[in-house]
């Protein structure tokens, strides 16, 4: 198909240009008549090629741009999901360790009245045995430390789990941070409502 295509485009620009250039060189040979013909089809024919190649040029480059704009679009939108994940992490944090830090004080001012009336009992019954309610309070109060010391950990790192390149981890990750703390109130919790009961057995025993 390029040969025919090729002889028909010889034969067009002989017919045409053949009178031009028999006109141009009247003592032009036929031989001299046809290489000038030939010259003209391959010029023709090599600007096409250019043409061509220029144009193919032109959609690869097309091409390569709508491409890098669609990646820049994906990168710019995972940016912003995986922003809008450490903000909601970031909030979710904050708002349990506000809940956290309230217990904490609550557990700890509690912790305080047990030990001022514990310590009024003693002094009213020397003799009264509060060595076990003593080391259990100790107890609570030893966990409630560590659970402090664990927020301020957790408030301070936050930040940098929240940097991390995974959000799937990052939210896992503050989530055990979380739950140790949780975990370690609870116990504190439990210690304290064991304690009063004991307390309160020994008002019934002096009351008696």
């Amino acid at each position: 198909m390029k040969k025919i295509g090729f002889l028909l485009a010889a034969f067009i620009l002989f017919f045409f240009l053949s009178p031009r250039v028999l006109a141009e060189c009247t003592t032009c040979s036929p031989t001299q008549v046809q290489q000038e013909t030939n010259q003209e089809v391959e010029n023709q024919e090599m600007e096409n090629n250019l043409s061509l190649g220029e144009l193919r040029r032109n959609v690869i480059e097309k091409r390569e741009t709508i491409r890098e704009r669609i990646q820049e679009r994906q990168a710019t939108m995972a940016a912003r999901l995986a922003e809008q994940k450490r903000e909601r992490v970031r909030t979710f944090f904050g708002r349990l360790t506000q809940r956290f830090q309230a217990a904490i004080n609550r557990l700890e001012r509690l912790i305080t009245r047990m030990e001022s009336r514990l310590a009024k009992i003693e002094e009213n019954d020397e003799e009264i045995e509060t060595k076990e309610i003593r080391e259990n309070l100790d107890e609570a109060k030893d966990k409630l430390a560590e659970a402090s010391a664990a927020l301020s950990e957790a408030k301070t790192s936050v930040e940098d789990i929240l940097n991390g390149d995974n959000p799937q981890e990052m939210f896992q990750e503050v989530r055990d941070l979380l739950k140790g703390i949780k975990d370690e109130l609870v116990e504190v919790h439990r210690i304290l409502v064991q304690v009063i009961g004991e307390m309160k057995g020994l008002r019934v025993g002096q009351g008696e």
